[in-house]
Formats: structure tokens, C-alpha cells, sequence
């Protein structure tokens, strides 16, 4: 399974600073790769402020299109609660899921993804240790009340030699 990663697309705020304002939004999407807005896989917000990135929402389509799915309502109040009170322009990254060709974009499906809610978990994980006030829900949990020393959430303190050896040998 093979995706392909676009944005960071700036969502463009309401003229009074409150709220998301995307009229435009997925014409530059599609301008940058045409077929996108209708593809599926995983999608990322975050909010970038002095070149720097941190992520506050994670999301997957696998039976929507990113057209349909990343601006519903829910998903319009997570951003709007991320933006509140913060400076920054409002990013969306897509990760689009390939067809086996890795010629064209996976359309929708009935069914389900496995390798798309995988990668949807594997991200917010990512997401959390940038982010700790990540706003998902789901799959939080136990991200976030998971105590591995070296590898996820590791104690305050210096590292024991198992625990660097352990990072070493795992990359981390």
C-alpha cells in the first residue's frame, strides 16, 4: 500500500479571524493534483506559526471522499477549537491512498481500509508526542496512559542502558 502526501494547503480564515472560511479551498487542491479532493486516506490539521508545524486533529475517509469528510461540521468545530485564541495559518495535509497501479488515486470504498485505519492510528501517535492536547478522541486513550520508558511516554529522568539500547536498536 503506497500514499502519497500533499499540503500543506492553507485553510484560510473568516475575514473577522473566527472560523474557517474554504469556498477556495478545494479548487487549490485540485489545481495541485487534479482527482485529489475525491481520493481517500488520512488527512492531518495543524496549525503552523513561524515555519514551525503542530498538528491538533487526525482524521481518515475510507468511504467519503476528502471532499466530503474533512469539512463537516464535527470536523469544522475541532479546527475552529484548535484555532481559537492561537496565531498561525490553518494547514491540511492529505494522504492519499494509491491503487495497486500507484497510477491513480483509491476511490472510496463500501467496506474498509485496514492499511488506512492503521495508518490513521500510527499518526495520531505521532501527532500526540508533538501534540499532547491532540484533539481525537478516539484512539487516545490509550496513547495517552501508555508508559513504555524510552519508547512512548518514557518518566522524567535520565534513561537506563536498557532504555537507550532499546531506542538505538528501534531507531526512536
Amino acid at each position: 500500500m503506497l500514499y502519497a502526501v500533499y499540503g500543506g494547503f492553507e485553510i484560510l480564515r473568516k475575514p473577522n479571524g473566527h472560523g474557517l472560511f474554504n469556498s477556495e479551498f478545494w479548487k487549490t487542491v485540485e489545481s495541485n493534483e487534479a482527482g485529489l479532493s475525491s481520493a481517500c486516506g488520512c488527512y492531518v490539521f495543524a496549525i503552523r506559526n513561524a515555519g514551525n508545524f503542530k498538528p491538533w486533529y487526525v482524521g481518515k475517509t475510507e468511504r467519503r471522499t476528502f471532499r466530503n469528510e474533512c469539512f463537516e461540521p464535527t470536523k469544522i468545530n475541532y479546527f475552529n477549537e484548535a484555532l481559537a485564541n492561537r496565531k498561525g495559518a490553518a494547514i491540511l495535509f492529505l494522504l492519499a491512498r494509491l491503487t495497486a497501479s500507484k497510477k491513480k488515486f483509491s476511490k472510496p470504498t463500501g467496506g474498509s481500509y485496514h492499511d488506512v485505519d492503521f495508518l490513521e492510528s500510527m499518526l495520531i501517535g505521532k501527532a500526540l508526542e508533538k501534540n499532547p492536547d491532540l484533539l481525537n478522541v478516539r484512539k487516545t486513550k490509550l496513547l495517552r496512559d501508555m508508559q513504555v520508558p524510552g519508547v512512548i511516554n518514557s518518566p522524567l529522568g535520565p534513561p537506563t542502558l536498557p532504555e537507550r539500547e532499546l531506542k538505538k536498536a528501534l531507531a526512536l
